[in-house]
């Protein structure tokens, strides 16, 4: 009788492997994308409460919430892209 391996075929497959390290660029772009959008998340909250309150709040908040939030939106999915692309090549 053959002895059992401990090495299973799973074990041998490219798709278990260790995760790739982040570039330092592709860090900085992550950390820009989430602080884009805590900030327009800030600055909607600011926009709605100041405006249940009754009072008018600087247009600066609204520009901040309608451009921040689709451009940390749109880099969080390039980032995603950019993690299968570098996933599939493995």
């Amino acid at each position: 009788m053959a002895p059992v391996s401990a090495v299973s075929v799973e074990d041998m497959s490219p798709h278990y492997s260790a995760p790739q390290p982040l570039s330092r660029g592709w860090q900085i772009f992550n950390y820009t994308a989430m602080a884009l959008a805590l900030a327009a998340l800030i600055a909607l909250i600011i926009v709605l409460i100041s405006k249940w309150a009754g009072g008018t709040p600087w247009p600066g908040f609204n520009w901040i919430a309608m451009i921040a939030l689709p451009a940390a939106f749109l880099m969080m999915g390039a980032s995603v892209m950019r993690s299968v692309a570098v996933r599939r090549r493995l």
